[in-house]
Parts: structure tokens; sequence; C-alpha cells
């Protein structure tokens, strides 16, 4: 008697194109960790030059689930006239991993908030609500690191490293000045300043915070903006965010005087001649080379990200160069102050320069024993491969509540059956 073959379910990974590669480096970790466990799995790699042949992949392979990072592999399909998202049409749950602010990708969302058959994972809990109020299913994956990207520890070569990209403020609120009548102008400024002082409060909450204070009129005017206009407003946002983002990044540049500051990434506008701007490093292979060559990491993350960690910030830790951070609960959850990161506060620059001149003067083993712990913290808690278990965690619960869900047909409903599904992930 023949016996019965068993098919493993199978998961299609959407590799895109990204300048700094970081999508391939995300993909590969998860790729390994998820083919490790009862899961059959394939890399394929989408552009618009071979869309037909990327579709035709997928029929043949036949994958209970597709995965992409920030929307970017969403496939479509006409049907009856209509644009429809290909996994509505195939059949199987599309997964998305936005690895920054969903905002961000609100063109890309808007058109398929509608299906039922994608599944949203993020990397911060601020995010993850804000989609929830969409009524969407989000699940929590937080960033890590790949450690098959990491080197091993190196002879440190430079002083500070520093993340950019960078643009004086300045020369974005003479844009704005421009473009925005007064009162909006005034809006924008001061929601950014607003969002630089508190590096935890997400940008929503405090639009709505600082919109609560301003006249009735202005307010009845910008939510009327908002109603009519969502996509605009969403841009808004982001302009205002990447606004505090470049304010804060700026003045801690700006406040360190005794100490060379090697800006990896596009800068716009003057610097001291202490700081000196590397452009063409940008890649995640290339910041993470010269962080492993530098004495001190120091990072300041978008405020995109209020309550969790990027990418980055994993990265610069697993190289094992001591990682200086903004203060804040997520950075917490997942490192201790003073023995596997250093936290500061973005506006008290003496306290940033302070800690710089102990660590790099007075400290140098301490701040190799730091850099040391976070090395190990990162690669055995914080890797992709962790967060790629964290995914086939959430796949085999999807596959185990349809199989009770086919037990009771009298019940069974595909299309809401994402809708039940509640995945809750804590850090």
């Amino acid at each position: 008697m023949e016996e019965n073959k068993i098919t493993k379910p199978r998961v299609v990974f959407l590799k895109t194109p990204d300048p700094k590669n970081m999508v391939e480096n995300i993909i590969d970790g998860l790729n390994k960790s998820v083919s490790a466990r009862n899961f059959e799995t394939k890399i394929v790699e989408i552009n618009p030059d071979n869309l037909q042949e990327v579709i035709n992949q997928i029929v043949e392979f036949k994958p209970l689930f597709t995965f992409d990072i920030n929307l970017d592999g969403m496939i479509y399909a006409e049907n009856e006239g209509q644009k429809q998202p290909f996994c509505d049409l195939l059949g199987n749950i599309h997964i998305t991993w936005f690895i920054d602010d969903p905002m961000i990708h609100f063109t890309k969302l808007k058109p398929v908030i509608q299906s039922n058959q994608i599944l949203y994972a993020t990397i911060d809990i601020e995010h993850l609500q804000w989609l929830r109020t969409l009524g969407k299913n989000v699940a929590l994956i937080p960033a890590g690191t790949n450690p098959a990207k990491i080197p091993p520890p190196k002879e440190k070569e430079f002083e500070v490293a520093f993340v950019g990209p960078l643009t004086d403020p300045i020369l974005i609120e003479n844009d704005w000045q421009q473009r925005f009548d007064p009162n909006l102008f005034g809006f924008a400024v001061e929601l950014g300043r607003l969002i630089y002082r508190n590096p935890d409060m997400p940008i929503r909450f405090a639009s709505g915070y600082l919109l609560s204070q301003l006249s009735p009129e202005f307010q009845a005017a910008l939510i009327q903006f908002q109603q009519e206009n969502e996509e605009e407003f969403s841009n808004l946002l982001i302009e205002i965010g990447l606004y505090a983002m470049h304010l804060r990044r700026w003045n801690i540049i700006d406040s360190i005087e005794n100490y060379e500051v090697n800006i990896l990434g596009p800068v716009n506008g003057e610097v001291k001649d202490n700081v000196v701007v590397f452009e063409e490093i940008y890649t995640q292979k290339d910041v993470i080379d010269f962080i492993s060559k530098s004495k001190i990491s120091l990072l300041s993350q978008p405020p995109f990200i209020p309550s969790s960690l990027g990418f980055t910030v994993f990265d610069s830790v697993a190289t094992g160069t001591l990682t200086l951070i903004e203060e804040r609960l997520a950075s917490k959850s997942f490192f201790e102050p003073e023995k596997e990161i250093i936290t500061y506060h973005p506006i008290d620059f003496i306290e940033i320069e302070g800690k710089i001149a102990y660590y790099l003067e007075e400290a140098p083993d301490e701040r190799e024993e730091i850099g040391k712990a976070g090395r190990e913290k990162a690669l055995e808690e914080h890797t992709i491969y962790s967060r790629g278990e964290i995914l086939a965690n959430i796949m085999e619960d999807i596959i185990r509540q349809s199989i009770q869900e086919e037990k009771k047909p009298e019940e069974n409903n595909w299309k809401e059956l994402w809708y039940l599904f509640l995945i809750k992930q804590v850090y």
C-alpha cells in the first residue's frame, strides 16, 4: 500500500530591490530560520521587469503563505475590471512586515486595506496599535540582527561613528516657509520640536495633543484637511517626523566639540571641522563594517520608531562597539543600560559629550567590556533567526486555527478566518 505523502506548508519570500541591501539580509535570515521548521520555502526576487515570471513561479509553487517587506512585494491582478491583491485571487495568506512606520507606506497600504488575506507585522507596538484601529490583525516581530552579516571584532580605527542621513533643519524650515501658510508652518515646527524633545512620544499622538492646544478655527481646518486628504495629511506628518529626526541629529552633532565624529551617509548642510562625512557609506554592510572599526557608535533613532529599536541599533550592538542610544523604555526592553549599551537624553548635550569623553579617555576597558556584553546579548537573543521563529509560530498558529475551523463546517468562513486570528507577542 502506497504511503500518503506529507507535504510541508509552503512559503514564498519575495525579495525586492533595496539600495541599502537590508531586505536581502532580512529575507535570507528569515528563510534560514523558517526552512528549519516544518515549512518548505522559496526565495523569489521580484522587480518591475520580471513580474509575470514571478507570478508563474508562485502559481506553480502553490504557497500557503507569501511574505514581503513594507508591502513592496505586493502583486496586483485584474479581476472583472477591478484591481485586486494577487493573494485574494490565489487564496493564500500574504504576510507583510513593516520595518518602519506603516504610515510611510500609506500609498501602498490604502489599496489593500480591505483585503482579508493579508496579515501585517510590525517592529513597534505603536505601529501595531495604529493598524488595529484600522480593523486589521497585526503581529509584533521586533527587529534583529543577522549574525551571518556581523564581522568578528576588529581593531578600532575611528573615535565616533554616527549613522545618517543628516540635514540642517534650517533648510527644512526655509522650504516650509515657501510652501506652508503661517499657521501650518507654526504647527509643523512646534510639532517637530515636541517630538524632538520627547523621543518616546508617537507622532500621531503628539499631533492630536498639540492640535488640542490650538485655536478652534485651526483645529477645525486641520481636521477637515485630514478627513478630505488622508494621504496628504499622512505625508505632512512624515515630513514633520523627518524634520524632528534631523533637528535632533543636527543638534547632537553640532554640540560635540572635542572629538572627531564620522557621519555615515548623506549630509545636507555645512558641518563643523571636527565632522567627517562618508556619503558613500550607506548600505547595511558598509555601515556595519565602519561601526565595527569605531570605538563608539552614537545613534539617534528616527521618531517613527517610538516604542522599539530599529535594525541599525541591533547591528551596531552586535559588532561589539560601544553603542550610545537615546534613553527610552524600548532601549531597556532589549539591552541593560550601563552594562550592554549606554543611553543618553537627546537634548542633554553636556551629558552626550561627557559620556563620549568618559568612554574614550577615562574608561577604555569599561567601554570594551560593555561592547562585548552587548555583542553577546545581541547575537544570543536578538537575531533575525529568533525573529524567524516568531514568524514560523505565527504561520503555525494560522494553520492550527484553520484546521479547527474546518472541523466546524457550519461555522467555517475563510474570509473571516484571518479576522479571528490574533497574536500577542511581547518583548
